[in-house]
């Protein structure tokens, strides 16, 4: 009789602390685990009391083109969660094969397309320029933590959660840079220009004055404590609506309009791919689209 530890589901949960230990993203576990309890879910409704050596090539191509998979409560699954779904299976049963529960990976033949990468949305440079004049001439405490916030964004390019996450001991301004924990909870360093820089002490400053409370946070809401992505959010949202800007811009999209400018500014995309973080440098490719589209445009007003 097969050990219980072969069966799917405890598995499953192996893998995922596997990749917790490998400092995957938080977001990037759960989905996982998701995508995989839905397969394993659907394949034991073919074959009950399924073990991880009993899954073949055939009953996880079954699984996998089933109803239960392919759609959702609110219709057809996008081309995007199929292919992850897909990868996260491919990468479970790479683990298992790895690790002798399988003796031969039953994912070798699943096949991924590859997705249509669609172009980020980002602030041209008079955008950049209108919004960074709407929150300057704010005044009070508010306006000068959402300016600080809306810089930083747009001045290292890094995540709104990093954001978030930032305490008022991972900003050295004599050292230059800022400290965040970035996907995998890696730790990097952020460079910040002297406008920043000075825009940041100011602030620092004026915090200091501001709140009595024991919260680390670099960013506090009204009530004293650490603002959340949501907030953070919503504030942008309104700073971008006071801006005239109608885009459907998200706060990721300050980071792509830190990366458009840059590689703007450079041409250089290792620049980028080192500014942002990112360790495959085909991640970074997409900005070179952006640029070179920008210069076709102004090549046509010629």
């Amino acid at each position: 009789m097969p050990n219980s530890s072969d069966r799917l589901e405890a598995a499953i949960e192996r893998f995922c602390a596997h990749l917790s230990a490998e400092n995957k993203a938080v977001g990037t576990v759960t989905a996982y685990r998701r995508d995989l309890r839905l397969v394993a879910c659907v394949a034991e409704s073919f074959q009950p009391g399924l073990c991880c050596q009993d899954v073949t090539p055939g009953l996880l191509d079954r699984a996998l083109s089933s109803p239960e998979v392919l759609t959702t409560d609110s219709g057809a699954r996008s081309p995007a969660s199929v292919h992850r779904l897909k990868a996260a299976v491919r990468s479970f049963f790479t683990w298992t094969t790895d690790a002798g529960l399988t003796s031969e990976n039953p994912a070798r033949a699943v096949r991924m397309k590859r997705l249509a990468q669609k172009p980020p949305v980002f602030l041209t440079a008079s955008e950049k320029k209108a919004l960074l004049k709407e929150v300057k001439g704010r005044t009070g405490f508010a306006g000068m933590r959402d300016r600080v916030m809306i810089e930083v964004l747009l001045g290292t390019g890094i995540r709104i959660g990093e954001l978030e996450a930032l305490d008022i001991d991972d900003i050295d301004l004599d050292a230059k840079h800022l400290r965040v924990r970035a996907k995998g909870n890696v730790v990097q360093v952020k460079f910040i220009k002297t406008d920043l820089r000075i825009l940041l002490k100011r602030y620092l400053k004026e915090r200091s004055r501001q709140s009595t409370a024991p919260c680390s946070a670099l960013f506090l809401s009204n009530r004293g404590t650490r603002l959340c992505q949501r907030q953070i959010a919503n504030r942008i949202a309104l700073w971008l609506k006071k801006a005239g800007i109608e885009k459907n811009l998200t706060p990721h999209g300050l980071r792509h309009t830190f990366a458009t400018h840059l590689y703007g500014a450079t041409s250089d995309l290792l620049v980028v791919q080192r500014a942002l973080g990112h360790r495959d440098i085909s991640t970074t490719q997409i900005y070179t689209h952006l640029v070179d589209g920008q210069l076709e445009d102004a090549l046509e007003r010629l």
